[in-house]
């Protein structure tokens, strides 16, 4: 009869560790509806509503609902991004979305609370861009400006699509 017992035991192991496994990858759901950005960019968008799903290295891990731009760059570039807004605002950058241990910088007092930046040295490929808040209560308006200041040679062609500044010009049709 107690021969069921240990077989229980696993079972009740296995099932435990499987939930906390699944709710560790909650976090990369915040990378399904990121707007893509490039150099020259000047986005407004809003964090009001949103729910806390990713977390920073800044910003006492940056507690509130964020959103989230991918940033195309086909050539290595010094990237500045600046952030204005109505609340205590916090910006950071990843390579991978989902994977906090990918981020390489980090800011939420530029200027002061309400102004948030950083300069980060960037390859090719895709970067993502946080807007976050400081506390759970830090959500509100923004404005996201974007530069790139080139660092070294333009892809012929960014693995995301043909580069704007390659294509051939169009020629009118007669």
């Amino acid at each position: 009869m107690n021969l069921l017992r240990p077989a229980y035991i696993i079972l009740a192991s296995l099932l435990a560790f499987s939930g906390s496994a699944a709710s560790q990858s909650a976090p990369a759901n915040v990378c399904l509806t990121t707007t893509d950005v490039y150099d020259g960019s000047t986005v407004q968008g809003s964090t009001a509503g949103l729910s806390d799903r990713a977390h920073a290295s800044c910003a006492r891990q940056a507690l509130s609902g964020e959103r989230v731009y991918a940033l195309h760059l086909d050539q290595p570039s010094r990237v500045s991004l600046r952030v204005a807004a109505d609340y205590d605002v916090a910006v950071y950058v990843r390579r991978d979305c989902g994977d906090e241990v990918s981020e390489l910088a980090c800011n939420d007092d530029l200027e002061d609370a309400r102004h948030a930046g950083v300069d980060v040295d960037l390859g090719v490929g895709t970067w993502f861009v946080f807007v976050d808040g400081y506390d759970s209560d830090s959500s509100g308006n923004f404005t996201l400006s974007v530069s790139a200041r080139p660092t070294g040679p333009r892809l012929s062609r960014a693995p995301w699509g043909p580069s704007v500044a390659n294509r051939a010009p169009s020629r009118p049709s007669s």
